[in-house]
């Protein structure tokens, strides 16, 4: 039963409160209660904070979650190796990526290998490149996708495409702006960029900077989509990529500006594997050669 109790304390962190988790797994509350109990009763050490308002994690709770979610990972693949001995084109694809990528990229990917393989699922997690990284590097997912080439001696990185991250605002903002605009004005404009610290924000200040411009940033946001809306009401000028405004610049709500004297700037999205996976699925590998496939790779055997 410990593995099943194991399941159930990861599956309550994630959801955040026992009776979500109990939903979830065809649990009742007091059965999901006496699974997390009896763990804690294993291990000899409580896991959850009770005492607090939203569900906490102990010190030992992080370690527990933390080993447990690769058991989890360890499990689904034990499945989906079963599954694939009598269908090679059953199973499930985990996949990790970051947030843009999930948002623009993946979900065309998606579509054609749902239309191709109909009969394989798919797992997706996206956050931040460290965190697609972890769970590529523990087993967590088949394969990750970031906005930036990554070194690692267990991981292998092949680049995909290249995306151009440009300058925005809103028009009654540009409107207001000298032209042409000169790079050293940038300096003097509000500018509403990606939270620090962040790959991403580390990239732009360093490329501004090159340029001679000191950003003042008066609003900073953990996602892409806050920072263009804060750019279509006119706070100020956004850096973002170009993907993440391809609509708002197609209706008009943003418009890009020509900066003189600022050069390009590009960051490129690139898909990252485990070198010798001896373990990967049959599915996995499929949805690689798709992507390969998308953007001009060559397939894997």
């Amino acid at each position: 039963m410990l593995l099943q109790h194991l399941l159930t304390f990861c599956r309550v962190v994630e959801a955040g409160s026992f009776t979500r988790a109990g939903e979830l797994l065809n649990l009742s509350q007091p059965a999901v209660t006496r699974q997390v109990a009896a763990l804690e009763a294993e291990v000899g050490q409580p896991l959850l904070d009770r005492q607090a308002r939203h569900l906490h994690l102990t010190p030992a709770g992080e370690v527990v979650y933390r080993e447990g979610r690769r058991v989890v990972a360890i499990l689904e693949r034990l499945r989906e190796e079963v599954a694939r001995l009598s269908d090679p084109d059953q199973g499930q694809v985990s996949v990790a990526c970051v947030t843009t990528t999930g948002l623009f990229t993946l979900p065309s990917l998606l579509k054609e290998f749902s239309r191709r393989y109909p009969g394989v699922r798919f797992r997706v997690w996206s956050g931040r490149i460290p965190g697609v990284i972890d769970r590529v590097l523990d087993g967590e997912a088949d394969l990750g996708l970031v906005t930036m080439p990554v070194s690692h001696t267990r991981l292998e990185c092949i680049p995909l495409f290249d995306e151009a991250i440009i300058p925005v605002a809103a028009p009654e903002f540009a409107a207001t702006l000298p032209k042409p605009l000169e790079v050293r004005h940038l300096s003097e404009l509000d500018m509403i960029l990606y939270q620090a610290p962040s790959r991403f924000r580390t990239i732009v200040e360093a490329h501004l900077e090159a340029a001679g411009v000191v950003p003042r940033v008066t609003m900073e946001f953990d996602n892409h989509e806050a920072v263009t809306t804060m750019a279509k009401l006119g706070y100020g000028v956004a850096m973002v990529p170009m993907a993440a405004v391809a609509d708002e610049l197609a209706e008009g709500s943003l418009v890009q500006l020509e900066v003189v004297g600022l050069p390009p700037l590009k960051r490129t999205t690139s898909l990252i594997l485990r070198k010798e996976d001896q373990a990967r699925s049959r599915a996995a590998q499929n949805f690689i050669n798709l992507i390969l496939e998308q953007y001009g790779g060559q397939a894997l055997g």
